[in-house]
């Protein structure tokens, strides 16, 4: 490799990345908050602001990812432009036993998209919808 080449990807390396955080943006913020809160049990982390009035950004934490509801009024402050509906993405959550999650979300009026089934590579799986239609893949390994 020649010094210029050497040089020039020396000035192009990738950042070293320290964490991921995965934002859904909804329309109704106290409804999802309920939702990842209080009908998936996840333990809040942050909200902003954080006294008083309706959240703009609330962060769960599930494991080692940072899963974060935000409102489209919070990614206008960013300069952004408003969300748009769509299932470009899913949220995958491992739990111990799918067939029972399951149950325990249908009998709380969640909105399961496909039942319980053992997928070829082996894992049991099931799919539901948060309130704003956001769809959650939920999986436990199948024994070998």
């Amino acid at each position: 490799m020649s010094k210029q080449a050497d040089h020039v990807r020396k000035l192009f390396v990738m950042p070293q990345f320290s964490s991921a955080l995965l934002s859904i943006y909804s329309q109704d913020m106290p409804r999802s908050v309920e939702f990842y809160g209080t009908t998936l049990g996840l333990e809040e982390s942050y909200r902003f602001p954080r006294d008083g009035g309706e959240p703009l950004h609330v962060e769960f934490r599930v494991g080692s990812t940072t899963l974060a509801v935000s409102s489209p009024i919070g990614l206008a402050s960013h300069g952004m432009p408003p969300p748009t509906p769509g299932h470009s993405f899913e949220i995958g959550l491992k739990t111990e036993d799918v067939d029972a999650l399951i149950n325990e979300l249908r009998e709380k009026g969640v909105t399961i998209l496909r039942e319980p089934f053992s997928s070829p590579a082996g894992n049991r799986t099931a799919y539901f919808a948060d309130p704003d239609g956001t769809w959650i893949s939920v999986y436990h390994k199948l024994p070998a």
